[in-house]
Parts: structure tokens; C-alpha cells; sequence
């Protein structure tokens, strides 16, 4: 080979390295702030009561029978604070020494959207905390990373309901995005000490698939998990970790806590393994399924109601020692 040759080489092998790195970040970056800003304060402000209403809540009424009382709390991870209403079960008399079941929200949700659970575990005689995830009305983080970062806001409820209540049941119920937030946190530190029950309703498990689905979804032409590869690092350049880091099933392999995850076969948007795959995680036997075979996305609260309500009673009496109302 010439020596004109070898640096034609070398000058070729630079550029096409350079133009890989330069359309890496590009596709990185772009994909970096579509999964980051998946919803904005603006789209999940205030109260949907016309979604209320299909779950057979009506907002006015259920603050006129409950005592709601609206808290924020500073976050140890971030400028922000993380409000949320703070529901008083009737037996509790207005006292917080008492227990209590935090509600974590799914993507688009809010601490409002969650009252239809609120109202059935008020029922059973708990205080329940509802709080704005990330992103999400007057929650003002400004990234939604599939429960990585929010964990921090849930733990940080978990620590302050337990200040309030050191010797009471303190539960947490997670939906969807909000089940990977919930999983997340109770896999962070010794979190599950902390917290007696924990239920999973059609959770998310990971956000690598999540995001890697979406660039499936978006068919343009660039492979799938070449996309997803460049906006991990980037992630992971940005806010300090990779999309293989927010894995629920890992995250939850020394929980001890007795858990409960809800799903269907049906679920496209969650797909049944992410449930089975977090079931499959529990170290023990304090781990129960619940899998039914006809329901979409976090429908089978309405599609089977009384079911989910008995089997959660039932999951309550074995391990939080609830009586049933």
C-alpha cells in the first residue's frame, strides 16, 4: 500500500468515525428528549372530573365526605416540591398516626386521577397520601424517566408518612408508570423495610423496552436498538444513568415486603411478561399474581371490580392485617 494510500485510509476511517459519533449524538439527543418529556405540567393540570365520573367518583362529593387536606413536601433529589392531598380515613378522626396507603400515578395521570383507589382504600379504613408525580401538574421536575428519578419523590413520601406514623401499616399502590416508580423505590437502599405491602397494578418494567418499543413504533428507517442504544448514553450523560439501570426486576430482587401485581393478557401497552418478569424477581413466598385474560391498559379495576376489590382485601388480610368493611 502507498503511502498516499494509508493516509486516504486513515483520513476515511476519521470521517466515517466522526460522522458515527456526530449522527449518534444527533439520533441520541433526540431520542434523549422525547423520553424525557413524555407529559408537561400543562396537559395533566387540575381536575379531569369528566374521568372521574367513568369510575363513578364524583369530585365535589368525595371531598365533602372525606377530609382532604393539600401538603407539599421539599424533594432531597431536585428544587422541586412533591405536593399531593392528604385523605383522612374516618376512623383515623383527622390523625396521622394512623395507616396508610400512598397512590402513585400512571403516565398523564395525577394525584386527582387516583381518587377512585383513594376512596376504596378509605374504605378499608386507611389514610391515604395521592401525590403529582414528576412532570405532572404542580409537580414542576421536569424529566419523566420510567421511575428512575421519580422513585426519589416516592421515597422521600414514604419517609414522611413513616415520621408521621412510625408504628402503623404504611402500604403503596402503583399503577403503570407509577408501578416502575413504586418498584424502583422500594428496590432503593432498605426501602422495602419500610413500607409493609406494596401493590403492582399493570406496572411497567422496564424502561429500556419502553423506549425501545416507541422507536419500533416510530418505523423510520434506523434500527430499533441502535436508537435506543444512543439515547441510553446520552441519558446516561445527561441525568447520570442508563436506561438499563431503570429495570424493575432487578431493582426488586432483595425485596422482601409482600407484593401484589395485577395484570392482563391483554395489555398491550404494558405487556403481561412485565409483571410476570417483576413475580418471577421476589425472592419468597410474600408474592402473589393476579392475571386476567380480557382487559386493556389498567382496566381491570372497571372490567372486574369486585374481584380486584376482594383480592386486594384478601391480599390486605393476609399481610396488613385489614378487616374487611
Amino acid at each position: 500500500m502507498t503511502k498516499l494510500a494509508k493516509v486516504v485510509l486513515v483520513v476515511a476511517s476519521v470521517l466515517s468515525i466522526v460522522i458515527f459519533i456526530a449522527v449518534s449524538g444527533f439520533i441520541g439527543i433526540q431520542v434523549f428528549s422525547g423520553s424525557t418529556q413524555l407529559v408537561t405540567n400543562e396537559r395533566t393540570s387540575g381536575v379531569d372530573e369528566a374521568l372521574l365520573a367513568t369510575y363513578g367518583v364524583d369530585y365535589q362529593s368525595f371531598r365533602g365526605t372525606y377530609r382532604v387536606e393539600e401538603l407539599s413536601i421539599p424533594s432531597t433529589l431536585g428544587d422541586h416540591v412533591v405536593p399531593a392531598d392528604y385523605i383522612y380515613a374516618g376512623e383515623s378522626q383527622g390523625n396521622r398516626d394512623h395507616r396508610t396507603v400512598i397512590l402513585v400515578h400512571g403516565l398523564g395521570g395525577n394525584r386527582y386521577s387516583n381518587y377512585p383507589l383513594a376512596e376504596f382504600f378509605l374504605q378499608q379504613g386507611y389514610n391515604v397520601v395521592t401525590y403529582d408525580q414528576r412532570s405532572s401538574n404542580q409537580n414542576y421536575a421536569r424529566y419523566t424517566t420510567f421511575g428512575y428519578l421519580e422513585k426519589h419523590d416516592l421515597i422521600d413520601w414514604v419517609n414522611y408518612v413513616r415520621g408521621q406514623a412510625p408504628h402503623q401499616r404504611i402500604g403503596v399502590w402503583g399503577a403503570s408508570f407509577g408501578g416502575a416508580t413504586a418498584g424502583l423505590a422500594l428496590g432503593y437502599d432498605d426501602m422495602h423495610e419500610k413500607v409493609d405491602f406494596l401493590i403492582l397494578d399493570s406496572p411497567v418494567s422496564s424502561m429500556e423496552w419502553m423506549i425501545g418499543q416507541e422507536m419500533r413504533e416510530m418505523n423510520v428507517g434506523v434500527l430499533a436498538p441502535y436508537m435506543t442504544w444512543c439515547g441510553s448514553i446520552v441519558n446516561r450523560l445527561k441525568l447520570g444513568f442508563t436506561y438499563q439501570d431503570a429495570d424493575v426486576p432487578s431493582a426488586m430482587k432483595r425485596v422482601s415486603t409482600p407484593v401484589l401485581i395485577i395484570n392482563s393478557r391483554l395489555d398491550s401497552l404494558t405487556p403481561h411478561f412485565m409483571g410476570q418478569d417483576i413475580y418471577d424477581a421476589l425472592q419468597g413466598e410474600n408474592k402473589e399474581i393476579w392475571t386476567v385474560d380480557d382487559s386493556e391498559h389498567f382496566e381491570v379495576w372497571t372490567d372486574h371490580n369486585q374481584e380486584y376489590r376482594d383480592r386486594v382485601v384478601s391480599f390486605l388480610k393476609r399481610h396488613a392485617e385489614v378487616t374487611e368493611q
